[in-house]
């Protein structure tokens, strides 16, 4: 029988038997020696390869908004791909009954339903956080769409009042919008029919303002791939170096690579520790290297984009695979997290052919498989917002 364990409490978890251990175990009471990395909470078995997990997502690459916990599906495979197959109508069935019957209770979560009920019992403040927190488009769209004028007049004051709730527990909503809710409240009595036409006029102007702000950094990311793209395409932008050249301009613009990373920092330690290296070697070419190097965290993210006539070669793998093993050597410690991006505009077929035998953390793209799904991403989403 699984032991219960304490809120909070650290403990190891048995990737065999599932069982919680003490922090301080070396084996398990199955005699396993195999745990659970520490963010991994729960785990559910489909099969040997493929499981259901509750995890706790790194703080610091999702900053404010990431969850306190998520279900993650996890199978693994040898090779480098990313593909995950459910099989079976009977494996989906299992992953629905481990998610909604077993899991789910560990996580906190509620459904609409859930909160539909919350309400009906007269605690509108917790239906509100709980809208906000776990269901917040809904919570947006419920924003967007109410009518005050189909609210009876003897219900109006505690609607609103759960409205101003409801605001004020969306992240990003301005103070005064808030105060502003709440003061019409007050005036209800008065004015009646004034008060809420001044209701939905800050509601209006919230849901301006929420959408003019998403806009404008849209289209500043739209106008950044055009920069973007118009560089790496041209072979005298590689002869550009410092802060105008492509490396840089990617630096600042990590979501190209992928969305996670932008809130990634450059290491201009590693950067510098890399380049008086390999300078020192005479095997090495005398120019300096020049390549995208960032932390998140504890990861290390390297990325070498190469001119528009070269075609990608092991060559350049191996030469990435320099730059980690430098950082290792001058860090003092070992680079197990990291990921390492090799960009160019045509792939050698050898390199393809080697790929599957290397981690994959190591990862080749072309110019086309870098800009054209975000691109085309963010021109819709722009076009949806206007």
């Amino acid at each position: 029988m699984q032991k219960k364990k304490t809120k909070n409490k650290p403990y190891k978890l048995c990737q065999k038997c599932l069982i919680e251990n003490k922090p301080n175990a070396d084996v398990c009471s199955c005699g396993s020696d195999k745990f659970a990395p520490e963010w991994v909470k729960k785990i559910e078995k489909i099969n040997r390869q493929f499981c259901v997990q509750i995890t706790e997502p790194n703080k610091e690459l999702y900053g404010d908004n990431a969850p306190d916990r998520r279900i993650t599906l996890y199978k693994w495979w040898p090779g480098a791909s990313a593909t995950m197959h459910i099989n079976k109508p009977e494996e989906w069935e299992m992953i629905q009954d481990i998610v909604c019957n077993r899991l789910w209770g560990h996580m906190g979560w509620k459904t609409r339903a859930d909160i539909v009920s919350t309400a009906k019992m007269g605690d509108s403040d917790s239906a509100a956080k709980l809208m906000a927190k776990q269901h917040p488009e809904l919570a947006k769209k419920v924003l967007s769409e109410l009518n005050f004028k189909l609210i009876k007049e003897e219900d109006l004051p505690e609607a609103i009042s759960a409205t101003a709730d409801l605001v004020a527990t969306i992240k990003g909503v301005d103070s005064e919008i808030v105060a502003a809710i709440k003061s019409l409240i007050k005036k209800l009595p008065k004015q009646g029919k004034r008060a809420i036409e001044d209701l939905e006029n800050i509601l209006s102007q919230w849901n301006l303002k929420q959408v003019n702000a998403v806009t404008l950094e849209v289209k500043h990311r739209i106008d950044t791939l055009d920069i973007f793209e118009n560089a790496i395409l041209n072979d005298k932008t590689y002869e550009i170096r410092g802060d105008g050249s492509i490396h840089r301009i990617l630096e600042k613009a990590m979501w190209i690579v992928d969305e996670r990373y932008w809130l990634m920092h450059s290491n201009q330690a590693l950067l510098t520790i890399v380049g008086d290296t390999l300078e020192k070697d005479r095997k090495h070419k005398k120019k300096r290297p020049d390549f995208v190097c960032g932390s998140i965290g504890e990861k290390v993210i390297i990325i070498e984009i190469k001119r528009p006539s070269h075609t990608l070669k092991v060559e350049d793998l191996n030469q990435l695979e320099t730059y980690l093993a430098i950082i290792e050597s001058h860090t003092g410690g070992s680079v197990n997290k990291f990921e390492a991006y090799l960009v160019g505009k045509k792939i050698d077929p050898e390199l393809r052919k080697r790929m599957k035998y290397r981690a994959s953390q190591f990862k080749i793209k072309t110019y086309t498989d870098l800009l054209t799904d975000v691109k085309k991403r963010y021109l819709d989403y722009y076009k949806n917002l206007k």
